[in-house]
């Protein structure tokens, strides 16, 4: 049967499914701070659990229950990431292809299964830096370390560039608004006095 994104039945079902295919799998429920989404995780065998896959289920709570998201607003989502030395997740590897929600739940489940087995095994034979993290492709196609060995400490522990402010062009002033307390507070008291705003 073909899947609804419309219908909450076919959505629950959908995530039921997807949910007992990661737990069948080995994969563990995490929960992320800043997420509603169901996650799942397995540590990769042989790494001592310094590299785990992570599938993004985009299962959510919806009345009462669980259910994926409607049609559009995402896909399942599988990587692999490292946690460092100090502590730091970093990606290391991806699927090539997100899953998407259409067909039916049975097709949709199945490519979520390949694209784990694909990540999982990337991850699991990933070439290795000289200090033993494994190592990422970056976005200049460059193979680099994850542990981020060939910096110095000083340039590794640097807080991250802040974004520059938006230039709007010579002669922009931006519009000034009133405070929403001042608008309120004058409501009330012009309703209080019996006078319109």
């Amino acid at each position: 049967m073909t899947y609804n994104p419309n219908s909450l039945t076919d959505r629950r079902n959908l995530a039921n499914a997807i949910c007992a295919r990661l737990t069948e799998c080995g994969f563990t429920p995490v929960t992320r701070k800043g997420t509603k989404e169901a996650i799942y995780s397995r540590p990769v065998d042989g790494t001592d659990g310094t590299i785990k896959v992570l599938v993004y289920t985009s299962v959510v709570p919806v009345r009462g229950g669980f259910a994926v998201r409607k049609e559009g607003k995402d896909a399942i989502r599988v990587c692999a990431v490292y946690t460092s030395k100090d502590g730091k997740e970093r990606g290391i590897a991806r699927a090539d292809k997100r899953v998407n929600r259409t067909g039916t739940v049975e097709a949709t489940v199945e490519r979520t299964y390949q694209r784990m087995r694909d990540v999982y095994k990337t991850a699991a034979t990933c070439e290795r830096c000289h200090c033993g993290a494994p190592k990422f492709k970056s976005k200049k196609g460059n193979e680099v370390c994850a542990d981020l060995c060939f910096l110095s400490d000083s340039e590794r522990n640097r807080p991250a560039p802040s974004r520059p402010r938006r230039s709007y062009g010579r002669g922009y002033r931006p519009r000034r608004r009133r405070s929403s307390y001042v608008s309120v507070s004058y409501d009330i008291e012009c309703a209080l006095n019996g006078v319109a705003p």
